[in-house]
């Protein structure tokens, strides 16, 4: 196997909120018959701007690429699919926790096996900012290479978000994200390192639609150097959003910009489309 397909390989990668309630009585006495006390009045506490967004919108999680601090409320299970490629299930563990695997459909002979899973909190969630720290593992499999322990390669990576409310609603969302990823194709001495970083807004225009955009670049080192550098250029995505509290489609385009020039042959970009189904 080829260093490219080698890192091709590679590429392919709690706070519970607890509340509490509190009954008072008083016992009120008088000289003829006793005298039953009024009911207590009830208090229902209305749900964050945070929470309310998440269950409106299932990829609250994510802009068209690039996560968000946001997270999937808590009991939900949402089906993940991006490009009828890579398969995904997302778990609520509570409304600041979520848990995720993905997969990488074989739908070639010679394709590898890709698998990745991670967890998402929230660490601070106010009215309008989130910030959240991810953590995350994934393996590939190569069947018909005997390169690098077999044709295994591991990933490790962290990542914080933050995103911010530009609506007290959280319909419209402006992110920045940052994530480290480092690949070990076969020997651990033999480590890649990479940084993933961008910024995206997600932005509401009606109950049921939403504009996507992001940007997003990347800057790592790997094999005998230990110099750091830069991909030359950023992605630029672009696109919309349909979705329903249960369901949720992104349509767009992602366009490779690199020395002030755009490339590939495709004006618009690569077309991109995923598709989510939440069951709550």
């Amino acid at each position: 196997m080829t260093h490219n397909n080698k890192m091709t390989l590679v590429a392919f990668t709690v706070f519970t909120a607890a509340t509490t309630q509190v009954w008072t009585s008083q016992a009120h006495a008088q000289a003829a018959a006793p005298v039953a006390s009024a009911p207590a009045e009830v208090v229902n506490a209305a749900p964050t701007p945070a929470a309310h967004g998440a269950s409106d919108d299932p990829n609250i999680d994510r802009g068209l690429l690039l996560p968000t601090a946001m997270t999937q409320p808590a009991g939900s299970v949402t089906y993940n699919n991006y490009e009828l490629l890579l398969h995904g299930i997302t778990y609520g563990i509570t409304d600041r926790v979520q848990g995720s695997v993905t997969v990488l459909s074989p739908i070639v002979k010679d394709m590898p096996f890709l698998g990745f899973a991670a967890v998402k909190g929230r660490i601070v969630s106010t009215e309008r900012f989130n910030l959240a720290l991810q953590g995350s593992v994934g393996w590939g499999h190569a069947f018909n290479s005997s390169d690098f322990n077999g044709g295994d390669a591991y990933t490790a990576g962290l990542g914080a978000f933050a995103s911010y409310c530009l609506r007290e609603d959280c319909s419209s969302l402006l992110s920045a994200s940052a994530t480290y990823q480092a690949a070990f194709p076969g020997s651990f001495s033999d480590r890649t390192d990479m940084v993933i970083y961008g910024g995206s807004i997600v932005h509401g225009v009606g109950r049921h639609f939403k504009l996507l955009g992001e940007v997003a670049s990347a800057a790592g080192r790997g094999g005998s150097t230990n110099d750091i550098s830069n991909i030359d250029g950023v992605l630029v995505g672009y696109g919309v959003r349909f979705h329903t509290d249960a369901l949720a489609a992104d349509v767009g385009f992602l366009k490779p910009i690199s020395g002030g020039t755009t490339d590939g042959d495709f004006i618009m970009g690569l077309p991109f489309a995923s598709v989510s189904y939440r069951w709550q």
